[in-house]
């Protein structure tokens, strides 16, 4: 079957229906359990048969399936930049002190990662709530909301997912944080494996240093994204 939302609702459904009946049934022996919640069981168990289903296609097709376009509500305010040029290179330079010579041999040398590919830019996008946004402009720039920043960086095990796939999760933080999320459309692999990913999610911090203190921006990350924020 192809890898589509049709399909995979198909292929998805029975899992949820056993996950469902199986949960209240045996829900005595899950008491001292995280899939105690009917929603961590669901979600656990849909994750695990979607990486199954997804196995059985190209990697092309889980990445397009994984890059499609998802609105964002009417209450969300969405803003889509640009990282500078220089924040790449300020990136590139950092990563390349850090990985040494023998660092630099091992992943072929300075430069090659540093290839964009038809993209050629690198983009990010600010996630917050509009009441958020017309609070901050409401008030001057040292409102608190101005220094509530959280640098976000999805998952995918570094070769699938998307901000698209992420941003309910995103704009949710962003709402309790009642301040803004912002997000790189980072390099996957492999296409772009190691370092690239890490040029990205850096060149997004340098970006996000020309106007906040680093007191005032938080880290944040899931599975791969998470293992990018911690490097």
């Amino acid at each position: 079957m192809p890898l589509n939302t049709f399909a995979l609702s198909l292929a998805l459904t029975p899992t949820v229906l056993q996950t469902l009946i199986s949960h209240y049934l045996h829900r005595k022996s899950l008491h001292h359990k995280p899939n105690v919640h009917i929603s961590y069981d669901e979600s656990i168990r849909i994750l695990r048969e979607f990486l199954i289903y997804a196995s059985k296609h190209s990697l092309e097709d889980l990445q397009t399936f994984t890059c499609q376009r998802v609105p964002a509500p009417h209450w969300v305010k969405l803003e889509t930049v640009t990282v500078p040029e220089d924040c790449l290179l300020g990136a590139a330079d950092a990563i390349n002190k850090q990985l040494g010579s023998k660092g630099v041999a091992r992943v072929g040398g300075k430069e090659w990662w540093q290839w964009r590919g038809p993209a050629e830019d690198l983009k990010a996008e600010w996630i917050e709530m509009k009441e958020d946004y017309n609070e901050r402009k409401r008030t001057d720039r040292d409102h608190p909301s101005q220094k509530r920043i959280m640098l976000y960086i999805h998952g995918g095990a570094y070769f699938f997912g998307s901000l698209d796939t992420h941003r309910y999760q995103m704009q949710r933080h962003a709402r309790k944080l009642k301040g803004r999320v912002f997000a790189p459309k980072y390099r996957l692999a492999p296409q772009f494996p190691f370092p690239c990913g890490m040029q990205d999610s850096l060149a997004a911090y340098l970006f996000l240093l020309k106007e906040h203190k680093p007191e005032e921006i938080l880290f944040a990350g899931d599975s791969a994204g998470g293992g990018l924020v911690l490097s």
